[in-house]
């Protein structure tokens, strides 16, 4: 769409009146329904009468999916899409991929806006990432300026974080610390709709396997802005991983970056690989120990109270060529940190098999300092925040 039929539309839809509470919803990184937004989306439709609640996707086929189970969604492209939009009171989202397509930032920019974002950063982001040397130049920052400015309100989880990350990341007019809506699930037994886009054979298995005596292992890592990872750079072997957890009786299920794409392979035994655009909330709560290295995943996992095991092989080039963090690694991270193959099977044996845990203090201050309600309650802080100062 040409400049100049952008600002029509956009002088069109700021002419018609707003519905206050008509909220659409937006999911993250190509608007899967995962996260903060899945979770929040789920409680106002069932617990906020007072909202009219619509999930905007970018495929029809998602947008079916969500309508079977009757749920209010509709394909941003259905004809009375724009309507809905150009009328809505509230846009709600934990990314900005609906920023970034002009014209629906043309039919919602007048909307109150609701960042819900999707992780305690350990890295940088926002402006942090902006303004660091690494990986950045002038049309990266002039994007990223555009994608963390503007918002009415971004959610935190704790004074901590408001203060030394995410107002240090955003441009919004205030910062509400209700906590995330996704980790409320982690909190109670997942439900119907909580198990939408969920692997519900994964999660049976996992429960089965657990039940049998052994143990499970989920791993986590976070995508590298130029490319690679464990099992690309060789940090991690599967065949030998698949002989040690088949040795030990665990069940290793890795999870990737919903903005990767895992093609669909053979895998040897007891290695399981979920689909990353996937919600792994849901089964969270069948982890035995999580493995990562710099994913934000491992915040939301100290509400567990388990082990952690950071796999940080790359750090030094992570660092360097990629993201800078926002905290010291050493200091934010409390669990066992290894950095070759061979010490990540010495960590699994002394910590999953032997059940051997030095850093439940250190995990304890660190959730502490990260959550300042810990009581699977954060979608309804919310949803009530919502209704009392924009209705």
């Amino acid at each position: 769409m040409e400049q100049h039929e952008l600002q029509k539309l956009r002088e069109a839809a700021a002419a018609i009146p707003k519905q206050k509470n008509l909220a659409v919803f937006f999911g993250r990184a190509g608007s899967y329904f995962i996260d903060n937004v899945k979770y929040f989306f789920l409680h106002c439709v069932q617990h906020q009468p007072e909202l009219k609640c619509c999930f905007m996707t970018f495929t029809r086929k998602d947008a079916a999916v969500l309508k079977e189970q009757g749920l209010p969604a509709m394909w941003v492209s259905d004809p009375e899409a724009a309507g809905i939009m150009a009328r809505a009171g509230l846009v709600v989202s934990d990314d900005f991929i609906w920023k970034e397509q002009p014209s629906l930032w043309a039919l919602l920019c007048d909307a109150v806006s609701i960042q819900l974002w999707h992780g305690i950063p350990l890295k940088a982001i926002g402006f942090p990432e902006i303004n660091s040397s690494v990986n950045m130049n002038p049309e990266k920052a002039e994007k990223l300026t555009f994608a963390y400015s503007g918002y009415d309100v971004v959610i935190s989880t704790s004074p901590y974080f408001t203060e030394h990350a995410f107002a240090q990341a955003f441009r919004a007019k205030h910062f509400l610390e209700s906590g995330y809506p996704r980790n409320d699930v982690i909190m109670r037994r997942p439900s119907k709709f909580d198990m939408i886009n969920a692997d519900r054979d994964m999660f049976a298995e996992m429960v089965r396997f657990r039940k049998t005596g052994g143990k499970v292992v989920f791993f986590m890592p976070t995508f590298r802005d130029n490319g690679g990872g464990p099992f690309e750079d060789g940090a991690i072997n599967i065949m030998r991983l698949s002989e040690f957890c088949v040795r030990n009786n665990i069940l290793f299920v890795c999870k990737f970056h919903p903005c990767l794409t895992v093609n669909r392979v053979a895998l040897p035994p007891n290695i399981r690989m979920l689909d990353s655009k996937s919600d792994a909330y849901p089964l969270l709560n069948l982890c035995d120990a999580l493995l990562t290295d710099y994913s934000s995943i491992y915040f939301d996992y100290l509400l567990l109270d388990r082990p952690i095991i950071f796999y940080a092989y790359d750090l030094e080039d992570y660092v360097t060529r990629n993201r800078e963090l926002l905290f010291d690694f050493e200091s934010m991270t409390p669990g066992k940190k290894v950095t070759v193959e061979d010490d990540l099977y010495t960590a699994l044996d002394e910590i999953v098999i032997n059940n051997r845990d030095e850093y439940a203090d250190e995990r304890r201050k660190l959730r502490e300092l990260s959550f300042g309600n810990a009581d699977g309650r954060s979608a309804r802080r919310l949803g009530e925040y919502i209704v009392s100062n924009y209705l």
